[in-house]
C-alpha cells in the first residue's frame, strides 16, 4: 500500500510540474444584423403590436403593400381553452393558428394564439410566432420543411438569436425559401 501511494505521489508531481497550455477560446458575439423596424416595440400584452411591426417591417423591407390599408379587419387574440375542451381533446395543439376565414379572405386577417404556450416562449420564439402565422393569413403560405425558415411548423427552439429572425424573417417577405407552396383556397 506504501508503494501504491508513493507511486501516487510522485505521478503527482509529475503531472502538476508539467507546464500546462490552456487554449483560451474568445467567442465574438455576431453584430446585429440591421432591420427597419425596432422588435422591441413588440408588446407581449398586446398582440397587435406585432401586426403593426409586421405591416412596417413590409413596407420598409419591401416597399409595400400596406397590410393595414388591404386588411380592414384584424382580428388577432390570445385564446385560453376551457379545461373541458382540453379534456376533450379540442382544443388546438399548437401555440397560434390562422384560420380559412383570414387566409383565403385578403381583407381579414384571424389569428389565435394560445395563451399557455406564449407565455412560456421567448421574446424572439414570440416573434417567430407571430410572422408565421402573418405568413398563413397574409401571404397564404403553407409549411416548410427546414426548421430554419419561419414557415416551418413548430416553434424555433429557444436559443435562437436576433439574427436568425432577420434572416428567416428576410426569407418570409422576399418569398425565398426552399419548397414554397401556397395555401388553396375555393374559387
Amino acid at each position: 500500500m506504501k508503494r501504491f501511494i508513493g507511486l501516487f505521489i510522485v505521478l503527482l508531481f509529475i503531472g502538476c510540474s508539467k507546464e500546462f497550455e490552456t487554449e483560451v477560446k474568445i467567442i465574438e458575439e455576431e453584430a446585429l444584423l440591421s432591420s427597419c423596424v425596432d422588435y422591441s416595440t413588440a408588446n407581449e400584452d398586446e398582440l397587435m403590436t406585432y401586426w403593426n411591426l409586421f405591416v412596417e417591417d413590409v413596407k420598409c423591407s419591401r416597399g409595400g403593400p400596406d397590410y393595414g390599408e388591404i386588411n380592414k379587419i384584424v382580428n388577432i387574440n390570445f385564446v385560453v381553452p376551457t379545461a373541458e375542451e382540453f379534456a376533450s381533446g379540442v382544443s388546438p395543439d399548437h401555440a397560434g393558428y390562422s384560420t380559412f376565414f383570414g387566409y383565403c379572405n385578403s381583407d381579414v386577417v384571424n389569428i389565435g394564439v394560445i395563451k399557455d404556450y406564449w407565455e412560456d416562449y421567448t421574446k424572439i420564439q414570440k416573434l417567430w410566432l407571430m410572422y408565421h402565422e402573418f405568413g398563413h393569413d397574409v401571404y397564404k403560405f403553407e409549411h416548410s420543411t427546414l426548421p430554419t425558415d419561419i414557415m416551418y411548423p413548430s416553434v424555433s427552439r429557444g436559443d435562437i438569436t436576433m439574427n436568425d429572425f432577420i434572416r428567416a424573417k428576410e426569407k418570409l417577405l422576399k418569398r425565398d425559401f426552399v419548397g414554397i407552396k401556397y395555401i388553396t383556397c375555393p374559387n
